[in-house]
């Protein structure tokens, strides 16, 4: 197999349900207009057992954790055909909360990782969840994240607080400082605001942003707050002619 040097794009999502047709078909479409390699879901509200199938020619790939008996929570990652992906292990959550995946791109190892975090103890679920992933990781990690949780309310949220006792909040962050893992965006970009309000009619709620290993900081070509998207893009090898150079989004969706 041919490999050429180009961009991992990667994109995070919190689709609130995925259990209608249309908006899996809306959402494979989606990437592959916008040439996601790597996509991260969160509530994908499948089922363990009756999960409705979630691919295509362009995503054949996909892992998903799914509840085991309720449509609630789900996380899932998508792995674009082109990526010459060979995986070596995965961790799932038993109720659909986070997935872990492990593989190589290239000679290169990499960890995936995506994570729901509960709406109530986010702080005790997170520190137990980054001890599991602190052990299977190998590699380059990127994680991405809804932790129902702002990291700093001031610049996250709309109102510039949040109802979460600021002791939760910053648990979290030590959470992450402990792995030396930070927000890629927020680490660029220290003041810009970062709050998000939808439309009830919007595709897409509540997006979250990529979590990268500090060191790691200078794979980042371009990380773009969209309407509904954050895009982080990392250079690596990917299968392919040369001639077939996917295109790294600069905006998010329209």
């Amino acid at each position: 197999m041919a490999y050429r040097r180009a961009p991992i794009s990667t994109l995070t999502l919190n689709y609130r349900g995925l259990n209608a047709p249309e908006r899996r078909t809306h959402l494979l479409k989606e990437l592959m207009k916008k040439h996601i390699s790597v996509t991260m879901l969160q509530e994908t509200h499948f089922r363990e057992g009756v999960a409705p199938s979630l691919r295509n020619k362009s995503y054949p790939n996909n892992h998903f954790c799914n509840h085991p008996s309720a449509r609630t929570s789900g996380v899932a990652i998508l792995l674009a055909a082109d990526l010459a992906f060979t995986e070596l292990d995965k961790h799932q959550d038993a109720h659909g909360r986070y997935l872990f995946l492990k593989g190589i791109i290239a000679d290169k190892i990499y960890t995936f990782a995506t994570i729901y975090v509960p709406n109530r103890h986010q702080a005790t679920f997170l520190k137990g969840t980054l001890t599991k992933l602190r052990d299977f990781a190998e590699g380059t990690l990127l994680m991405e994240r809804d932790f129902n949780a702002p990291l700093d309310p001031t610049l996250d949220s709309s109102s510039g607080h949040s109802c979460i006792p600021q002791r939760n909040i910053r648990s979290i962050r030590n959470s992450l400082n402990s792995l030396g893992l930070v927000d890629c965006w927020r680490a660029l970009n220290p003041t810009a605001l970062n709050s998000m309000t939808q439309k009830p009619y919007d595709e897409y709620h509540n997006i979250r942003d990529e979590i990268v290993e500090a060191d790691l900081l200078y794979l980042i070509c371009y990380p773009a707050p969209g309407y509904l998207m954050w895009c982080l893009a990392m250079v690596a090898e990917r299968c392919g002619k040369q001639s077939a150079v996917a295109r790294v989004p600069e905006v998010g969706y329209e």
